[in-house]
């Protein structure tokens, strides 16, 4: 793994272990592209069994990830309309939990960091099923929540690459759209994008997998999938469905410390 060329980004090393990361990677964008969320906590508890390395897991869904949200971002009818204050103040929250997490990555054992990421999953599986449906709170979060959210999510970011859920959590208690909380967690992830790679970097976890372009490639293929197929199904039952999905994931992330 790590080969810094780029005919590393298309090696074929282990065709199967390669179909299985194409297939996960492909299945995660769709449930990401037809729902607005799932990337994450579908394809880090899975892909750390398959890989049998959270590091390698984290670097693969945050590079895979960030090009489905950048197909989310601008293959829209309508331009992003981010809210710049609030990513101001959570890009800048999240500098040193960023750092956390990737130190955390080095020195927890692998194990426990596969409890981790199951707990997280089944953290925003609960968060999502709570969502369903509530009504927007009557007094809105204060902003400096967002300072809180900021630094877990940036911790939570590089360690697991799950930090979605708390900034979810705090932006849909703030009066905002949904199409803005989107367009503002879309860009929050490609600005942290950079930074998250440095300190994966500066910490030694940052493990590039070879083939990494073709699992790019799938992403693609699953958000083409995502935006034509998926709308035609029924919104309940698909949204059941993926939450059983989710969840299976946390129990082989679970299984697979025992292993």
């Amino acid at each position: 793994m790590g080969e810094p060329h780029l005919l590393a980004l298309f090696a074929i090393t282990d065709p199967a272990l390669l179909i299985a990361l194409c297939l996960l990677m492909a299945i995660s964008s769709a449930l990401q592209t037809a729902t607005g969320f799932g990337f994450a906590i579908l394809s880090a508890p899975v892909g750390a069994v398959l890989l049998d390395s959270p590091a390698a897991a984290v670097t693969t869904v945050m590079i895979v990830g960030t090009a489905v949200d950048l197909l989310i971002l601008f293959l829209r009818r309508r331009p992003p309309q981010p809210r710049w204050d609030e990513l101001a103040v959570l890009g800048v929250s999240s500098l040193p939990g960023l750092a956390l997490g990737a130190y955390l990555l080095v020195v927890l054992p692998q194990q426990l960091l596969m409890v981790i990421i199951a707990a997280a999953v089944l953290a925003a599986i609960a968060f999502r099923v709570a969502a369903r449906g509530a009504d927007r709170p009557v007094v809105p979060a204060s902003r400096r929540w967002g300072a809180a959210a900021g630094l877990l999510s940036g911790a939570l970011a590089t360690s697991t690459t799950l930090g979605g859920p708390p900034t979810v959590y705090y932006l849909t208690r703030r009066p905002y759209s949904p199409p803005t909380i989107r367009d503002t967690l879309v860009a929050l992830n490609l600005v942290r994008l950079p930074l998250s790679v440095a300190a994966l970097a500066v910490g030694g976890v940052l493990v590039v997998v070879p083939g990494l372009a073709w699992l790019i490639l799938s992403a693609l293929a699953g958000f083409v999938v995502g935006d034509r197929v998926f709308r035609a199904l029924n919104p309940g039952r698909y949204e059941a469905l993926v939450l059983t999905l989710l969840s299976l994931a946390a129990l082989v992330a679970v299984a697979s410390t025992f292993a």
